[in-house]
């Protein structure tokens, strides 16, 4: 069955290790970032759980817990949409996207926007997008915290997804149509679309309600 998760907490889902490496093992070249000089990590620093390739920064690196004792809900090229939230006491920050790239799909967009809720985009090959700047400097002044931190993201960021077979022939459409629908669906029950996303995926809907009242 085709059908969204719960939420998850990033920690079961992603480690983060940081922008640097300070193992030694990047291949990346040298960067500057925050008056400091290193090799970027692989993906970010954002590990993917249930990626074994041997050939990131931190591949050598054992994960925190094992996915015997707690396996990982989402794989490289896994294609859908997602639910990125960012959850402070009452107050969320969220954003629904989509992915129907079958190489690695989900995961490579949500790690995306996780070097740009970190603010280290500069250094990772990562376009800034004005949303998620202003969420990682507000961030940082009006709740003192620091969003580039392994801390920040295992106590406030949340994932949910809903995950499209990847064999079907109109896979692409399917994730489309999905996302436009959970944006309808999101605007219909809090008034305002998510705070995140750029663009309102649900224009062809204005003035249809009084065509059905």
């Amino acid at each position: 069955m085709v059908q969204w998760s719960s939420f998850y907490n990033f920690s079961e889902i992603y480690e983060y290790h940081g922008h640097f490496d300070t193992a030694g093992r990047s291949s990346r070249g040298l960067r500057i970032f925050g008056g400091e000089e290193g090799r970027p990590h692989s993906d970010g620093g954002f590990r993917l759980r249930s990626a074994l390739s041997r050939n990131l920064s931190f591949s050598s690196t054992p994960l925190k817990t094992s996915l015997d004792k707690l396996p990982c809900p989402l794989s490289q090229g896994d294609i859908g949409c997602y639910f990125l939230r960012i959850k402070l006491g009452e107050r969320n920050w969220d954003y629904i996207g989509k992915s129907a790239e079958s190489q690695k799909g989900i995961s490579d967009r949500l790690r995306e926007h996780f070097i740009k809720i970190a603010g280290t985009a500069s250094i990772h090959h990562v376009s800034e997008t004005k949303n998620f700047s202003r969420l990682e400097k507000v961030l940082r002044t009006e709740f003192s915290l620091n969003p580039n931190s392994s801390e920040f993201f295992d106590t406030y960021v949340q994932l949910a997804f809903i995950k499209i077979p990847r064999n079907s022939a109109t896979a692409t459409e399917q994730v489309s149509k999905i996302e436009g629908m959970v944006l309808a669906r999101y605007f219909q029950k809090s008034g305002i679309f998510p705070e995140l996303n750029d663009r309102n995926e649900t224009k062809g809907l204005d003035g249809f309600d009084s065509l059905i009242s």
